[in-house]
């Protein structure tokens, strides 16, 4: 009888054994589900706000493209870089400071 006794309670802790083992798993696990998905959300909002700086950026070059395209580009290059000026415009150049 104390045969039968002690069976049924070294069973009993065996599986009460293997349920911890499984309820602790269980716990670790979860706790790195948690921290990957915490991790993932940190990226992804990151990611968000390198979305919104590169669609700005490109917009950007869009604007500047679009210029480039203008005959008002043109003049101001051939002013800036060539010093070109229409005939009927006079051109006041300051002293150096020295």
């Amino acid at each position: 009888m104390k045969r039968k006794t002690r069976k049924r309670r070294t069973s009993l802790y065996l599986v009460m054994l293997v349920i911890g083992m499984f309820l602790t798993t269980l716990i670790v696990q979860g706790v790195n589900l948690r921290a990957n998905c915490q991790k993932l959300s940190t990226e992804r909002a990151e990611l968000e706000e390198k979305k919104k700086n590169l669609e700005k950026e490109r917009e950007e070059i869009q604007e500047e493209a679009a210029y480039r395209k203008t005959d008002k580009y043109i003049e101001d290059v051939a002013r800036e870089k060539f010093g070109l000026v229409y005939d009927n415009e006079i051109i006041f150049k300051a002293e150096d400071a020295e």
